[in-house]
Order: structure tokens, then C-alpha cells, then sequence
């Protein structure tokens, strides 16, 4: 996740074609508490139909204005809307799936004046209904942990790779044949990941 700005709220950024859930840290009481969002393409196995391009647009909230070393950061808050593609749909519809849920996992890296910290966000998918046809979109909730930095410095937040576990059910509510899935998902090259930049002291 990608962008970046100073002491103002942080403007979306959508980036490549369209595709996904991820994530970073939260506001501090100093300044105001900002947002972000970002658009970028992963390639996402699935069973049956192989590796597929898939749009996530990521929006992240609670972002702090700024920080003060040793204080933590509160946690943010964290929505990313996959758009599946309509070859993904056509191979649920195979195997009888009516509706789709399940959790994701995001990495994110925040760069705290050249100290790099993992921060990961987890996620809740919707149950959401699977048509007959096309692409449609899914919605993921969640965020990412309370944080403290060590460093006074420029910091910025950057988006990685994420990973969804799935599970496809009938209209009955039992599973399909697929089970249980997970798809590891990585950003495809060449895009813009940094979503937010601020400044530590």
C-alpha cells in the first residue's frame, strides 16, 4: 500500500488495472486520524481453474497524522473489496456453490526511519452470494494491532501480499467439494504499494 503524505489526510490512489486484503497501523492521539486507499492486482491460485488476476481495492482508516516514539499507535481499521473474476465464478457454479465466506490474512511493512516492522491484518470475508454468472465482488473487515515505534523519522506504510481461506457452500449450507480452501495471493510487479507516509517524533 502506497502513497504519500504530510500531517494531511491521504488521497486514493488506484494503480494498474483493477483487482486484493490488507492493511496497517492505527491512529495516535496526536493530530488528526487520516485514511488511505489503494487499488492493486494480485494473482491468486484457485482450485479447478488455476491461477487467476484478481482486483482488490483496499481502503484503511485510523491512520495517524503523525507519531511520538514509545506511544503507541492505536489500531486501524481495515475493509478490502476483491473483485473475483467471472472464470472463478464459472468453476464455483461447478461445483453447486451458492455462497462463499471466509478470512484473510494481509502483510503490510511499515518502515519506521529505515527500521523495517511486519504488521499483519486480519480479516473477516462476508458471507456473499455467488451468481450464475460474471465477476462479483467480495468484502473483507477487519484491521491490524496497536503499534509502537522506536524511531523519530519519516515512516511509511507499504502493502504486501495476502492470503484467503475460503469456504464455498450449497444452498443447504454444506460444503462442496472443494472444502475448504487457501489461496496465497501476490501483488503482480510493477505497481505502486507505499499507501501512507508520516511522520514520527
Amino acid at each position: 500500500m502506497r502513497i504519500s503524505l504530510s500531517r494531511k489526510l491521504v488521497q486514493g490512489l488506484a494503480v494498474g488495472a483493477a483487482v486484493a486484503t490488507t492493511a496497517v497501523l492505527g491512529g495516535a492521539g496526536v493530530g488528526h486520524a487520516a485514511s488511505a486507499q489503494l487499488t492493486l492486482v494480485y494473482n491468486c491460485p484457485f482450485p479447478l481453474i488455476g491461477s487467476q488476476d484478481m482486483s482488490v481495492k483496499i481502503v484503511v482508516g485510523n491512520l495517524p497524522a503523525s507519531g511520538t516514539v514509545g506511544v503507541p499507535l492505536p489500531a486501524t481499521t481495515v475493509t478490502a473489496t476483491a473483485t473475483v473474476p467471472a472464470t472463478a465464478t464459472l468453476g464455483l457454479a461447478l461445483v453447486g456453490a451458492k455462497t462463499v465466506e471466509g478470512t484473510a490474512v494481509a502483510s503490510t511493512s511499515v518502515d519506521n526511519a529505515g527500521t523495517v516492522v511486519p504488521v499483519t491484518a486480519n480479516l473477516t470475508v462476508a458471507k456473499t452470494p455467488v451468481p450464475s454468472s460474471g465477476a462479483f465482488n467480495t468484502v473483507a473487515t477487519g484491521g491490524t494491532p496497536p503499534l509502537t515505534l522506536t524511531k523519530a523519522g519519516r515512516t511509511t506504510i507499504t502493502v504486501g501480499n495476502f492470503s484467503t481461506t475460503l469456504t464455498p457452500k450449497k444452498a443447504d449450507g454444506s460444503t462442496t467439494g472443494l472444502g475448504t480452501f487457501t489461496s496465497a495471493c501476490t501483488l503482480k510487479p510493477g505497481q505502486v504499494t507505499k499507501l501512507y507516509e508520516f511522520t514520527v517524533s
